[in-house]
């Protein structure tokens, strides 16, 4: 199997333009916001778009949860599909979900400002932030048991492309986690919790600075350690960069792209 990403920032339409990126590349599968998604017909899963908070949709997009892997998982193995197409923010996102669905990470990104019009990018992202509209790229039919009291419509939509043309419906949602106000954690907050979990490390003797940077849900951090003598720091920093990446993610919904240790200081 082969396996493709589309990767962009949240809001920036990648679900809108995922059919057309997988009709004009011979792709049949998608996994888009916890969904297995065949020809726009959903095979497996649970929306994202289903979960009350912004965190809930991020670990359903990651697919934390046991039984909802598992079910997607089978469900992979038995479409026996050839090609597939993972749809994420980032490329650890989408490398994230091929690694806990047990399938090949990607061999080619698409990147949505090559797929997308700086217009048609801030017009996604304006519907997002004004109006809290997000699409699902299968039909209202498809959607409407699992998610009953959302606001939907269709986009029915006709791709002309090289050899034919085909076509589709989309539909638009408004989560409820668009609607119930803003999550905000403060550097201060996060900072904490990087020197919290990575002084938990082994070999860590103290965590003497951090600094987390955030950009649209992404992460980078930097931190300076003193380490103990009797420790590997390679080990050390691999342990805390693993950690780091899980655990952010979970608790607070943000990726971490990047971690960056410096060892200032080596003690008995």
């Amino acid at each position: 199997m082969e396996v493709y990403a589309l990767v962009g920032p949240s809001g920036t339409g990648k679900s809108h333009q995922a059919m057309s990126v997988a009709f004009e590349n011979g792709i049949d599968t998608l996994i888009d916001d916890g969904l297995l998604i065949r020809d726009g017909q959903r095979l497996a899963g649970s929306s994202a778009k289903g979960e009350k908070t912004t965190i809930g949709a991020v670990k359903r997009a990651v697919f934390v949860h046991e039984e909802h892997r598992a079910e997607v998982k089978k469900a992979i193995m038995e479409a026996e599909t050839e090609k597939l197409m993972i749809l994420g923010t980032s490329i650890k996102m989408t490398d994230r979900i091929s690694d806990a669905l047990a399938i090949p990470r990607p061999c080619r990104y698409f990147f949505i400002d090559e797929v997308s019009t700086p217009g048609e990018i801030a017009t996604a992202m304006e519907l997002r932030e004004t109006y809290g509209m997000h699409v699902i790229p299968v039909p209202v039919v498809e959607v409407k048991e699992a998610l009953q009291g959302y606001l939907m419509r269709p986009i029915r939509y006709l791709m002309q492309i090289k050899s034919g043309n085909k076509q589709g419906e989309k539909t638009i949602i408004q989560p409820k986690f668009s609607t119930i106000g803003k999550l905000v954690i403060t550097n201060q907050a996060l900072n904490q919790m990087v020197t919290f979990l990575s002084s938990g490390i082994r070999g860590v003797a103290q965590v003497t600075k951090v600094h987390v940077h955030v950009k649209k849900g992404n992460a980078t951090v930097g931190m300076e350690l003193s380490v103990r003598i009797t420790e590997s720091i390679p080990r050390i920093t691999e342990d805390i960069g693993r950690l780091l990446q899980d655990r952010i993610l979970v608790l607070c919904g943000i990726n971490v792209e990047q971690v960056h240790v410096t060892v200032r200081n080596v003690v008995p």
